[in-house]
Parts: structure tokens; sequence; C-alpha cells
């Protein structure tokens, strides 16, 4: 293993003392750009990850090439093959995902996803429901640490990620996501007790404010038993231009702010606040996005997502 492949390795496995496997999956530069609030606003192929209950609007088959360089971390990215459709009133996905380091280590994800209308209660919106089946396989491949070889190997496992969203009449949609239903553990060290995938829960809200302004908060379970806060904004300049930007981990702003003390002040804790921003062009159901996200600890991280569309739009 080369020196420069082995120390990013270690920033990435350090990134945080509750970080796991697949658990810095993320996908879409449009939804990277709102933060993880944009959960609430998704309504393209990319549902297969944030909440495959909106893959039931999917208006229209779509392809999608995602492309990410994590953190500035050198040899390490991620990218993702997704493709999308309607059926029988049902949305599809399916979705290749990839986080490495080429050489050394990598975090295969293979997806599939539905997502259909289950409800339409008289006078109080629709509710979409759907499930992505996740087969996730890490690999490390055999390296050598002064002078002692080392072979983790690979491991693969499946799991379910379950999710709802509410269509209100209020002009606000509502969506929830249970992810890791299965509860996968990644146990490449006989007697390590391995990694363990707990069940986290999401909740986010979207409100249209009008056709060009979209609003969103959301509230987010992490692996550490904590929890997040995470707020965006979308608005859209004569149909074809767009500029979004969202914060995260304001939860953990608010609770510093109210447990600091003279030794450690309060004014050092929005180091842990991250900024999102990004902006897309679209005509015609193609769309260009790219986005930054920043991390006090590992940087900026940048992601670029192109959208092609096939076939006749079907009407929502």
């Amino acid at each position: 293993m080369r020196p420069a492949a082995l120390l990013a390795l270690a920033v990435l496995l350090a990134a945080g003392p509750a970080w796991a496997y697949f658990e810095q999956t993320d996908v879409d530069a449009r939804s990277v750009a709102l933060g993880p609030s944009a959960m609430a606003t998704v309504n393209d192929v990319s549902a297969y990850h944030w909440n495959p209950a909106a893959l039931a609007t999917l208006s229209r088959a779509q392809v999608m090439f995602d492309w990410s360089a994590p953190w500035a971390v050198d040899n390490l990215s991620e990218n993702t093959l997704a493709a999308g459709t309607s059926r029988w009133h049902t949305g599809f996905a399916a979705a290749w995902h990839r986080l490495g380091i080429p050489d050394v280590y990598a975090e295969d994800q293979f997806c599939l996803a539905a997502g259909r209308t289950v409800l339409r209660p008289r006078g109080a919106g629709v509710i979409d429901a759907g499930a992505t089946y996740k087969f996730e396989r890490i690999a490390f491949q055999p390296f050598d640490v002064s002078g002692t070889s080392y072979a983790l190997g690979a491991m693969a496992k499946g799991d379910f990620d379950l999710g709802a969203r509410w269509r209100t009449p209020w002009r606000t949609d509502i969506s929830w996501v249970m992810r890791n239903a299965l509860q996968p553990r990644f146990e490449l060290v006989g007697g390590s007790g391995g990694n363990l995938q707990l069940p986290r829960q999401e909740l986010a809200a979207a409100f249209h404010w009008n056709h060009e302004s979209t609003i969103s908060v959301g509230w987010a379970q992490q692996p550490n038993n904590s929890s997040t806060l995470s707020s965006g904004i979308e608005i859209l300049f004569f149909n074809v231009f767009a500029v979004r930007s969202g914060m995260k981990n304001l939860a953990t702003i608010y609770a510093a702010q109210h447990q600091a003390t003279l030794s450690d002040p309060a004014y050092h804790f929005p180091n842990d606040l991250q900024f999102t921003g990004g902006v897309g062009v679209f005509h015609k159901g193609y769309y260009v996005d790219a986005a930054a996200e920043t991390s006090h600890d590992l940087g900026a991280s940048y992601r670029a997502t192109l959208t092609v569309p096939f076939g006749r739009e079907r009407a929502r």
C-alpha cells in the first residue's frame, strides 16, 4: 500500500468517533447543496437514496451520473450511476454507488428501490410509501505496515431503507425515512465486535413558498445516538437556473451554546457547523448540478451531477 493512500484511509476512518461503513454516503449535487433537509424536496431518481417514497412522482425515465471528490483527500472518490423509470403507477430505480481509494479500499452499494402512492385521504393530500434494498460490500486490499502484512478481506451484507412522504394540500411536503432496518454488522476482524449499523430515523419538511422558492428543514438521528438539525433554501430563476444553500449540525451548535463554560467558551462551537451550497442549470429534463460542502476537520467536498431524461414525461 502506498503511504499516501494509507494516510488517506486513516483520515477517512478517523473522520469521527462514530463513523461507520456506508454512513458517509451522499448522492446528487442538488440534494447535497441543500443539506440533509433536501430529503423532503427530492422527486427524481436520486430518491432511491434520500427517500424511496418520492419515486412515486418520478415523471419520466432518467439516468443520473454523480461524481464527488470528498474532503480533498488524495485518491479518494465517490461516484454513483443510477437509473429509474415509472411503470404500473410505481416508480422504480436501480443504482451503483462506490466510495473508495483505488487499490486500497472500497465501499460498493447496489440498490433497488420502488415507491408509489398508497393513500389519498379526502381533502388531506397524498401519501406515498417506498423501500430501498441495499446490497453493501466493503473490501480492503492486502497491505503492509512496518513490515507486517494485513489482509482484512471483504464482506457483504443486505439492508433496507423504508420511506414515506405526505404531500399535503398546504404547499408543504413532509418526509420520513428509517435507514438500516436490518442492522447489518461488518466484522472484518474476528472477535472485534465489528461495525454495527444501527437503525436511524430522519424527518424533513419542505415548504414551497412559490414556484421559484422552496425552504426545507430536517432532523436526523446520528450513529452516535445524537441528532442534528438542518435547513436549506432553493431559488429558481427563469425556470432554467437554480441557486441553493444549506446548513447542518444546527442542533450541535444550539446545545453547545447552553453548555458552554468559561474553560470551554461557546464561540468555539460554531466550528462544528457545516455549510453547503451549489448551483444548477436545467432544460427539458436535463440537469447539470454542482455543489460544495464544508467540514471543519476534513475541509471541503465538491460534487457534480448530470441527469439525462428518456422518453415522454408522464403526468404526476
